[in-house]
């Protein structure tokens, strides 16, 4: 983290999470910040993709009447040269 601006922040963990953290934390070396840091920008990476495929559904569904009298209109172009 050095050089990157930081800015605390106290949040509240139950109990039994932050047993399950600290346990982790000790088998990979590392502190409890940064393991919450590095598991907040894995989620927000997941909810970024998640987004960007619902959307590429929605336009893909929108598209498929458009999509299909395309394929019609050119089903017997194949080999014409």
């Amino acid at each position: 983290m050095e050089g990157l601006k930081t800015k605390r922040k106290n949040i509240n963990f139950p109990i039994n999470l932050i047993v399950k953290i600290n346990s982790i934390c000790d088998n990979l070396n590392t502190n409890f910040s940064e393991f919450v840091r590095e598991a907040t920008e894995e989620r927000l990476v997941k909810m970024e993709r998640e987004r960007i495929e619902r959307e590429l559904i929605e336009g893909y569904k929108a598209k498929a009447k458009l999509n299909l009298k395309i394929c019609e209109d050119f089903k017997f172009v194949d080999g014409e040269i």
